[in-house]
Protein backbone atom coordinates (compact mmCIF):
# COMPACT_ATOMS: atom_id res chain seq x y z
CA UNK A 1 0.00 0.00 0.00
CA UNK A 2 2.91 2.36 0.70
CA UNK A 3 3.87 2.27 -2.95
CA UNK A 4 0.50 3.64 -4.00
CA UNK A 5 1.35 7.20 -2.99
CA UNK A 6 5.08 6.99 -2.21
CA UNK A 7 6.27 5.02 -5.22
CA UNK A 8 8.69 7.75 -6.29
CA UNK A 9 10.42 7.56 -2.92
CA UNK A 10 11.02 3.81 -3.11
CA UNK A 11 13.94 2.03 -4.74
CA UNK A 12 13.80 1.48 -8.48
CA UNK A 13 12.58 -1.95 -9.50
CA UNK A 14 14.95 -3.67 -11.92
CA UNK A 15 13.65 -7.00 -13.26
CA UNK A 16 16.53 -9.19 -14.50
CA UNK A 17 17.05 -9.34 -18.24
CA UNK A 18 16.27 -12.81 -19.57
CA UNK A 19 16.66 -14.02 -23.14
CA UNK A 20 13.07 -14.64 -24.29
CA UNK A 21 13.96 -15.52 -27.87
CA UNK A 22 11.45 -18.06 -29.13
CA UNK A 23 8.87 -17.15 -26.48
CA UNK A 24 5.43 -15.96 -27.61
CA UNK A 25 3.40 -13.46 -25.59
CA UNK A 26 -0.15 -12.13 -25.91
CA UNK A 27 -1.03 -8.93 -24.07
CA UNK A 28 -4.57 -7.61 -23.81
CA UNK A 29 -4.90 -3.85 -23.52
CA UNK A 30 -1.42 -3.53 -24.95
CA UNK A 31 -1.89 -0.38 -27.02
CA UNK A 32 -1.06 2.05 -24.20
CA UNK A 33 0.04 2.40 -20.59
CA UNK A 34 1.23 -0.61 -18.61
CA UNK A 35 0.26 -3.09 -21.34
CA UNK A 36 2.34 -1.27 -23.93
CA UNK A 37 5.30 -1.01 -21.55
CA UNK A 38 5.15 -4.74 -20.84
CA UNK A 39 5.03 -5.42 -24.57
CA UNK A 40 8.09 -3.26 -25.19
CA UNK A 41 10.05 -4.80 -22.31
CA UNK A 42 9.32 -8.35 -23.47
CA UNK A 43 10.11 -7.52 -27.09
CA UNK A 44 13.46 -6.01 -26.07
CA UNK A 45 14.28 -9.36 -24.47
CA UNK A 46 13.54 -11.21 -27.68
CA UNK A 47 9.94 -12.35 -27.22
CA UNK A 48 7.44 -12.32 -30.07
CA UNK A 49 4.60 -10.13 -28.82
CA UNK A 50 1.01 -9.94 -30.01
CA UNK A 51 -1.22 -7.12 -28.82
CA UNK A 52 -4.85 -8.13 -28.32
CA UNK A 53 -6.79 -4.89 -28.19
CA UNK A 54 -10.48 -4.12 -27.90
CA UNK A 55 -13.02 -5.88 -30.15
CA UNK A 56 -10.80 -8.83 -31.05
CA UNK A 57 -11.50 -11.27 -28.21
CA UNK A 58 -13.95 -13.35 -30.24
CA UNK A 59 -11.36 -13.78 -32.97
CA UNK A 60 -8.55 -14.93 -30.69
CA UNK A 61 -9.15 -18.67 -30.90
CA UNK A 62 -9.49 -18.78 -34.70
CA UNK A 63 -6.51 -16.46 -35.17
CA UNK A 64 -4.27 -18.53 -32.95
CA UNK A 65 -5.23 -21.79 -34.62
CA UNK A 66 -4.14 -20.36 -37.97
CA UNK A 67 -0.75 -19.35 -36.55
CA UNK A 68 -0.08 -22.91 -35.35
CA UNK A 69 2.09 -21.97 -32.39
CA UNK A 70 1.91 -22.09 -28.61
CA UNK A 71 1.55 -19.25 -26.10
CA UNK A 72 4.19 -18.89 -23.41
CA UNK A 73 3.02 -15.66 -21.77
CA UNK A 74 -0.57 -14.44 -21.54
CA UNK A 75 -1.02 -11.02 -19.94
CA UNK A 76 -4.50 -9.81 -19.03
CA UNK A 77 -4.09 -6.06 -18.80
CA UNK A 78 -7.21 -4.70 -20.53
CA UNK A 79 -9.37 -2.57 -18.29
CA UNK A 80 -11.33 0.62 -17.76
CA UNK A 81 -11.41 2.96 -14.79
CA UNK A 82 -14.86 4.42 -15.35
CA UNK A 83 -18.12 3.97 -17.17
CA UNK A 84 -18.31 6.00 -20.33
CA UNK A 85 -21.42 8.05 -20.99
CA UNK A 86 -24.23 5.82 -22.20
CA UNK A 87 -22.21 2.62 -21.77
CA UNK A 88 -23.33 1.13 -18.48
CA UNK A 89 -23.57 -2.39 -19.90
CA UNK A 90 -21.68 -4.34 -22.55
CA UNK A 91 -23.30 -5.58 -25.76
CA UNK A 92 -23.89 -8.90 -23.95
CA UNK A 93 -25.68 -7.16 -21.08
CA UNK A 94 -22.97 -7.29 -18.40
CA UNK A 95 -21.82 -4.26 -16.38
CA UNK A 96 -19.05 -2.65 -18.42
CA UNK A 97 -16.50 -2.78 -15.58
CA UNK A 98 -17.10 -6.49 -15.10
CA UNK A 99 -17.10 -7.35 -18.80
CA UNK A 100 -13.96 -5.39 -19.63
CA UNK A 101 -11.84 -5.74 -16.50
CA UNK A 102 -12.56 -9.37 -15.80
CA UNK A 103 -15.02 -11.54 -17.72
CA UNK A 104 -13.17 -11.07 -21.02
CA UNK A 105 -9.99 -12.36 -19.36
CA UNK A 106 -11.78 -15.48 -18.15
CA UNK A 107 -13.25 -16.23 -21.57
CA UNK A 108 -10.05 -15.56 -23.52
CA UNK A 109 -8.04 -17.82 -21.22
CA UNK A 110 -10.64 -20.56 -21.67
CA UNK A 111 -10.51 -20.21 -25.45
CA UNK A 112 -6.72 -20.27 -25.54
CA UNK A 113 -6.04 -22.93 -22.91
CA UNK A 114 -5.25 -25.64 -25.46
CA UNK A 115 -2.66 -23.35 -27.07
CA UNK A 116 -0.77 -22.64 -23.85
CA UNK A 117 2.72 -24.11 -23.63
CA UNK A 118 3.47 -26.66 -20.91
CA UNK A 119 5.18 -23.94 -18.83
CA UNK A 120 2.97 -21.00 -19.78
CA UNK A 121 2.56 -18.07 -17.43
CA UNK A 122 -0.75 -16.20 -17.11
CA UNK A 123 -0.40 -12.81 -15.46
CA UNK A 124 -3.19 -10.41 -14.54
CA UNK A 125 -2.85 -6.70 -13.86
CA UNK A 126 -4.81 -6.16 -10.65
CA UNK A 127 -4.73 -3.26 -8.19
CA UNK A 128 -4.56 -2.41 -4.50
CA UNK A 129 -8.20 -1.52 -5.07
CA UNK A 130 -8.91 -5.21 -4.55
CA UNK A 131 -8.51 -4.66 -0.81
CA UNK A 132 -11.68 -2.53 -0.77
CA UNK A 133 -13.82 -5.23 -2.40
CA UNK A 134 -16.70 -6.91 -0.62
CA UNK A 135 -18.66 -9.96 -1.78
CA UNK A 136 -21.68 -11.76 -0.35
CA UNK A 137 -21.17 -15.44 0.39
CA UNK A 138 -24.39 -16.28 -1.45
CA UNK A 139 -24.15 -14.24 -4.65
CA UNK A 140 -26.05 -15.79 -7.56
CA UNK A 141 -24.56 -18.73 -9.43
CA UNK A 142 -26.71 -17.90 -12.44
CA UNK A 143 -25.97 -15.24 -15.01
CA UNK A 144 -27.59 -11.85 -14.41
CA UNK A 145 -27.75 -9.30 -17.20
CA UNK A 146 -28.72 -5.65 -17.54
CA UNK A 147 -28.32 -5.25 -13.79
CA UNK A 148 -25.57 -4.90 -11.18
CA UNK A 149 -25.98 -7.57 -8.53
CA UNK A 150 -25.48 -6.44 -4.91
CA UNK A 151 -22.78 -8.51 -3.26
CA UNK A 152 -21.16 -9.39 -6.59
CA UNK A 153 -20.78 -6.54 -9.07
CA UNK A 154 -21.01 -4.00 -6.25
CA UNK A 155 -20.77 -4.34 -2.44
CA UNK A 156 -24.21 -5.01 -0.96
CA UNK A 157 -23.69 -2.33 1.69
CA UNK A 158 -23.30 0.32 -0.98
CA UNK A 159 -26.66 -0.58 -2.50
CA UNK A 160 -28.36 -0.47 0.90
CA UNK A 161 -26.96 3.01 1.51
CA UNK A 162 -29.04 4.21 -1.43
CA UNK A 163 -26.30 6.46 -2.81
CA UNK A 164 -24.59 6.45 -6.24
CA UNK A 165 -21.83 3.86 -6.45
CA UNK A 166 -18.37 5.42 -7.07
CA UNK A 167 -16.42 3.97 -9.99
CA UNK A 168 -13.53 3.17 -7.67
CA UNK A 169 -15.74 0.79 -5.69
CA UNK A 170 -16.91 -1.16 -8.74
CA UNK A 171 -13.35 -1.16 -10.09
CA UNK A 172 -12.14 -2.78 -6.87
CA UNK A 173 -14.65 -5.61 -7.23
CA UNK A 174 -13.25 -6.56 -10.65
CA UNK A 175 -9.66 -6.33 -9.43
CA UNK A 176 -10.41 -8.76 -6.61
CA UNK A 177 -11.90 -11.14 -9.16
CA UNK A 178 -8.59 -11.07 -11.05
CA UNK A 179 -6.77 -12.15 -7.90
CA UNK A 180 -9.34 -14.90 -7.32
CA UNK A 181 -8.96 -16.02 -10.93
CA UNK A 182 -5.19 -16.37 -10.57
CA UNK A 183 -5.72 -18.58 -7.52
CA UNK A 184 -8.47 -20.71 -9.06
CA UNK A 185 -6.73 -20.99 -12.42
CA UNK A 186 -3.62 -22.26 -10.66
CA UNK A 187 -5.76 -24.83 -8.88
CA UNK A 188 -7.09 -25.95 -12.27
CA UNK A 189 -3.59 -26.26 -13.73
CA UNK A 190 -2.36 -28.21 -10.71
CA UNK A 191 -5.34 -30.58 -10.71
CA UNK A 192 -5.07 -31.35 -14.42
CA UNK A 193 -1.33 -32.01 -14.08
CA UNK A 194 -1.92 -34.29 -11.08
CA UNK A 195 -4.45 -36.29 -13.10
CA UNK A 196 -1.68 -36.91 -15.65
CA UNK A 197 0.76 -37.85 -12.89
CA UNK A 198 3.05 -34.89 -13.54
CA UNK A 199 3.99 -31.66 -11.77
CA UNK A 200 2.26 -28.58 -13.09
CA UNK A 201 4.63 -26.13 -14.77
CA UNK A 202 1.97 -23.64 -15.77
CA UNK A 203 1.56 -20.74 -13.36
CA UNK A 204 -0.87 -17.89 -12.82
CA UNK A 205 -0.29 -14.74 -10.79
CA UNK A 206 -1.86 -11.30 -10.31
CA UNK A 207 0.03 -8.10 -9.51
CA UNK A 208 -0.52 -4.47 -8.63
CA UNK A 209 1.33 -1.79 -10.62
CA UNK A 210 0.75 0.83 -7.92
CA UNK A 211 -0.11 4.41 -8.83
CA UNK A 212 1.41 4.63 -12.29
CA UNK A 213 1.33 7.45 -14.82
CA UNK A 214 -0.90 5.97 -17.55
CA UNK A 215 -3.86 7.19 -19.66
CA UNK A 216 -6.31 5.46 -17.28
CA UNK A 217 -7.27 8.58 -15.35
CA UNK A 218 -7.23 10.84 -18.40
CA UNK A 219 -10.09 8.73 -19.74
CA UNK A 220 -12.21 9.00 -16.59
CA UNK A 221 -14.96 11.66 -16.44
CA UNK A 222 -14.45 14.55 -14.05
CA UNK A 223 -16.05 13.83 -10.68
CA UNK A 224 -16.07 15.64 -7.36
CA UNK A 225 -14.56 14.38 -4.13
CA UNK A 226 -18.04 13.59 -2.80
CA UNK A 227 -18.95 11.58 -5.89
CA UNK A 228 -15.84 9.36 -5.94
CA UNK A 229 -13.26 10.29 -3.27
CA UNK A 230 -10.75 7.53 -4.11
CA UNK A 231 -10.54 8.22 -7.84
CA UNK A 232 -10.70 11.98 -7.25
CA UNK A 233 -7.60 11.78 -5.06
CA UNK A 234 -5.75 9.42 -7.40
CA UNK A 235 -6.51 11.61 -10.40
CA UNK A 236 -5.43 14.73 -8.50
CA UNK A 237 -2.07 13.22 -7.57
CA UNK A 238 -1.47 11.27 -10.77
CA UNK A 239 0.92 13.82 -12.25
CA UNK A 240 2.88 14.41 -9.05
CA UNK A 241 3.02 11.13 -7.10
CA UNK A 242 2.64 8.44 -9.75
CA UNK A 243 5.64 6.40 -10.84
CA UNK A 244 6.90 6.03 -14.37
CA UNK A 245 5.07 3.40 -16.40
CA UNK A 246 8.23 1.30 -16.54
CA UNK A 247 8.00 0.89 -12.76
CA UNK A 248 4.30 0.04 -12.91
CA UNK A 249 5.04 -2.69 -15.43
CA UNK A 250 8.16 -3.99 -13.67
CA UNK A 251 6.48 -6.52 -11.39
CA UNK A 252 4.52 -7.98 -14.30
CA UNK A 253 7.66 -8.25 -16.43
CA UNK A 254 9.51 -9.85 -13.52
CA UNK A 255 6.75 -12.44 -13.05
CA UNK A 256 7.09 -13.29 -16.74
CA UNK A 257 10.87 -13.65 -16.67
CA UNK A 258 12.05 -14.71 -13.23
CA UNK A 259 13.14 -18.21 -12.29
CA UNK A 260 12.64 -17.43 -8.61
CA UNK A 261 11.15 -20.50 -6.92
CA UNK A 262 8.84 -18.21 -4.97
CA UNK A 263 7.12 -17.55 -8.30
CA UNK A 264 7.50 -20.78 -10.30
CA UNK A 265 8.14 -23.35 -7.57
CA UNK A 266 5.73 -26.20 -6.86
CA UNK A 267 2.67 -24.92 -5.03
CA UNK A 268 3.72 -21.28 -5.40
CA UNK A 269 1.34 -20.19 -8.18
CA UNK A 270 -1.86 -18.22 -7.72
CA UNK A 271 -0.30 -15.33 -5.84
CA UNK A 272 -0.81 -11.58 -5.62
CA UNK A 273 2.32 -9.43 -5.98
CA UNK A 274 3.27 -5.81 -5.38
CA UNK A 275 6.75 -4.42 -6.09
CA UNK A 276 8.10 -7.91 -6.87
CA UNK A 277 7.01 -9.11 -3.42
CA UNK A 278 4.22 -11.55 -2.65
CA UNK A 279 1.46 -9.95 -0.58
CA UNK A 280 -1.64 -11.14 1.22
CA UNK A 281 -4.80 -10.27 -0.70
CA UNK A 282 -8.47 -9.77 0.13
CA UNK A 283 -9.13 -13.14 -1.52
CA UNK A 284 -6.86 -14.83 1.02
CA UNK A 285 -9.30 -14.08 3.82
CA UNK A 286 -12.38 -15.25 1.94
CA UNK A 287 -13.81 -18.66 2.69
CA UNK A 288 -12.89 -21.45 0.31
CA UNK A 289 -16.57 -21.88 -0.56
CA UNK A 290 -16.95 -18.23 -1.57
CA UNK A 291 -13.81 -18.27 -3.72
CA UNK A 292 -14.84 -21.47 -5.49
CA UNK A 293 -18.30 -20.00 -6.02
CA UNK A 294 -16.73 -17.41 -8.34
CA UNK A 295 -15.76 -20.06 -10.90
CA UNK A 296 -19.31 -21.36 -11.22
CA UNK A 297 -20.62 -17.83 -11.77
CA UNK A 298 -17.92 -17.01 -14.31
CA UNK A 299 -18.78 -20.14 -16.28
CA UNK A 300 -22.43 -19.10 -16.33
CA UNK A 301 -21.64 -15.55 -17.45
CA UNK A 302 -19.15 -16.67 -20.11
CA UNK A 303 -21.47 -19.42 -21.35
CA UNK A 304 -18.84 -22.15 -21.01
CA UNK A 305 -18.14 -25.22 -18.90
CA UNK A 306 -14.52 -25.27 -17.83
CA UNK A 307 -13.48 -27.96 -15.37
Amino acid sequence: MLGLFCGRLLTTLEPPHLDLTGKVAIITGGNSGIGLQIALDLARQGATVYLACRNVFKAEEATWESLNTTIDLLFHNAGVGSEQAGQKFSADGFPIFYATNFLGSFLVTYLLESYLSSDARIILTSSVGQYASSFSSNFSLSSIKESSEPGYHVPAARIKAGKPIPDAVVYGQTKAMQVAFAKLLQNLFDRKAAELGIQSRRIAHAFSPGLTFTPLFSKTPEKTFLEDPAFWLLKLTNNTLSTDVSQGAATGVWLACTNDKAVIGEGMGGGYWDRMTRRASKVDIMSRETVERFWVRWEADAGVEWR
